[in-house]
């Protein structure tokens, strides 16, 4: 196993993955999760997770895969989901960590902006200094910290003022993969993931198709996210599943036969091997969890375990 694949990888920094898989928000300050650390994160990543960092006082280093980086007073910087990263503060360090699920910014069927888009789909961490910013990043992101720690949860506050700090720092179009191996954007390759899912194929065809051998994808693959394309591929696969089941109305069979398994059993043994449960006991979990109602058919209601 390489060293990026056993790196780990949480929900939030030391909590469990897949805590909250999707319709996840959260703030915090920095040196909540930093001061008992030392303010040491070590290099990590959230699979679910995409994350907004901004300092106002103080600084540190952005650690990544390749290197490090660092970030000042002022600074902002966004990590997409499953992207390596590690934070070294300066102490006493102030300033926020906004962390959320894609999908946070859009349910309900919202259409992303432009700026989201480009975030979510970046080909890694994303820092810089934007000048003339610093106040309004500071009001943006104390008005959810207010927000947040009143108890509130509503998306209808939180998204806009995602949405407009995403807005600086992607304020035109992507940037491009600087200092990525040629050859190789994760953009490009996350793209292949999300329209090649369902597909079944291995390795070699996300390869072919970004005209690089299995083993070189691989590599870049372990470098950036921590895990193999098939283990990358699974993933997204995995989470759509989880989505189905707790917010469709489809059996455990018609979620099987959409994500492209002709054996509904094997897709109940492939479920169960990488979460731990059957794909009917997560969805009886999620649902007695006080989510959102999912619209259920009769028979996914009365279909049993597998």
């Amino acid at each position: 196993m390489s060293a990026a694949a056993s790196l780990p990888r949480y929900h939030l920094y030391g909590e469990t993955e897949g805590a909250s898989e999707f319709d996840f928000f959260h703030i915090e300050t920095i040196r909540a999760r930093s001061l008992a650390l030392g303010w040491q994160l070590e290099l990590h990543a959230h699979q679910h997770l995409a994350q907004i960092l901004h300092i106002s006082k103080g600084g540190g280093r952005l650690i990544e895969a390749d290197g490090e980086r660092e970030i000042r007073a002022g600074g902002i910087a966004f990590t997409p989901p499953g992207v390596l990263h590690g934070w070294s503060f300066s102490p006493e360090t102030e300033g926020y960590v906004v962390s959320f699920t894609p999908d946070y910014l859009v349910a309900g069927g919202e259409s992303r902006s432009d700026a989201e888009r480009a975030a979510l789909t970046s080909a890694g961490n994303t820092l810089l200094h934007p000048q003339g910013h610093e106040t309004r990043l500071s009001f943006y992101f104390g008005e959810m910290a207010r927000e947040f720690d009143e108890g509130a949860r509503r998306r209808a506050f939180f998204r806009p003022l995602v949405a407009l700090s995403l807005l600086i720092v992607f304020p035109g179009e992507m940037a491009g993969s600087t200092g990525r191996p040629p050859g190789f954007s994760l953009f490009r390759f996350r793209q292949l993931v999300e329209d090649m899912f369902r597909s079944g194929q291995g390795a070699e065809a996300y390869a072919a198709e970004m005209g690089l051998t299995v083993q070189r994808l691989n590599r870049y693959c372990r470098l950036f996210t921590g895990r193999t394309v098939a283990q990358n591929v699974r993933d997204r696969l995995i989470l759509e599943a989880k989505r189905l089941l707790a917010f469709s109305g489809l059996s455990v069979s018609q979620v099987a036969y959409d994500l492209g398994f002709e054996d509904p059993a094997y897709f109940s043994r492939v479920f169960r091997k990488e979460t731990g449960e059957a794909p009917a006991d997560f969805r009886a979990r999620h649902m007695s969890s006080g989510a959102p109602d999912s619209p259920l058919s009769d028979a996914a209601r009365q279909e049993p375990s597998q």
